[in-house]
């Protein structure tokens, strides 16, 4: 399998220990950022009550099932505050993901596969509970969820590191759940197509084949894994603005 090395395009300064040097990691993000910008707002442009057009319908369609299942569905009352984040979050997701099906295996690939990339999103819906939390019910309020009232002391001791290791696990699984899913499609990909590069030229069509399936396959994963990120980050806002 061959992995893109990772390539500083601009050398700049490092600051607190970040190296805020330009890479074609970083680039690949912001293609992915452009993209989200850019057809979500050609898409919603001149929006009416009735989609035109096939382009429109599709964003369309897509904006509705996320508002409907993770807006409405999850976070209630709350959910036409969140739905902005909500659905920049998907979109953002999903272009990450659709890049590493884009056939230059050796400039291109799905960001999302990096886990340094998926704990950074991780950590931003995880920074954004803590600040809900702490916004709707106060620091003490917040601190009062790790130790819920009614419970014997004996439990509390026991229940308080629970509580928190599970809650410290939130953006550990949400990293590691999208990160492994991407990795995982997209390393099959390359192997089918590196053994199409060895097999004899009569059994060629089996690898390519197989290549082939994999990406409409990771063609649905992308959109599930982007739907999963966003559905547990409307969870996990709903459970900060919930009292208990």
């Amino acid at each position: 399998m061959h992995e893109i090395p990772r390539q500083i395009l601009i050398p700049l300064p490092t600051l607190w220990g970040v190296d805020l040097s330009i890479t074609n990691e970083v680039i690949l993000l912001w293609i992915a950022a452009v993209l989200t910008f850019t057809l979500v707002t050609l898409a919603c442009r001149r929006r009416s009550l009735v989609a035109k057009g096939a382009f429109q319908n599709f964003f369309a369609a897509i904006i509705d099932f996320i508002d409907a299942s993770v807006g409405e569905e999850i976070l209630g009352k709350h959910g036409r505050q969140w739905s902005p984040f909500l659905l920049a979050l998907f979109f953002f997701i999903l272009f990450t993901n659709l890049l590493g099906l884009v056939p230059l295996p050796s400039h291109v690939k799905a960001m999302t596969s990096s886990i340094n990339v998926a704990a950074a999103l991780a950590l931003i819906v995880f920074a954004i509970t803590i600040i809900v939390n702490i916004r709707t019910h106060g620091l003490f309020g917040f601190l009062k969820k790790f130790a819920p009232e009614g419970l014997p002391i004996v439990v509390k001791i026991l229940a308080v590191p629970i509580e928190v290791i599970s809650w410290l696990a939130r953006p550990l699984s949400l990293a590691i759940r999208l990160s492994a899913n991407m990795l995982a499609g997209h390393a099959l990909i390359l192997v089918f197509l590196g053994m199409a590069g060895s097999a004899a030229w009569t059994l060629k069509f089996l690898p390519y084949m197989g290549a082939v399936i994999m990406s409409a396959f990771e063609l649905f994963v992308s959109f599930i894994q982007a739907f999963i990120f966003t559905l547990l980050a409307g969870m996990y806002i709903k459970d900060a603005l919930d009292a208990h």
